[in-house]
């Protein structure tokens, strides 16, 4: 009976981690499908570090500030402002 439970405790295990990496994935996907987005996010999507981002700003990079003090950012605002400096 012991060797059946260690059996069925595993394949439990299985089948959470299976659906834990389908969600996550779900998630990042979702993230990913946004447009106006945190800093950390922007700066993820665009596979720099947070301070290149704020180095970008700048340089003129667009954001959005708002009342609150928050700071945002456009995914297309700022693939635009890139390709005015591509060569």
């Amino acid at each position: 009976m012991i060797e059946f439970e260690k059996s069925l405790l595993r394949e439990e295990n299985d089948v959470f981690n299976t659906v834990y990496f389908m969600v996550k994935e779900a998630v990042d996907t979702a993230k990913g499908d946004r447009d106006i987005v945190k800093q950390k996010y922007c700066a993820e999507h665009f596979q720099i570090s947070v301070n290149t981002l704020k180095d970008w700003v700048l340089h003129g990079c667009p954001e959005i500030r708002l009342d609150s003090g928050m700071v945002l950012y456009s995914k297309k605002a700022i693939r635009e402002w890139l390709l005015i400096y591509q060569k």
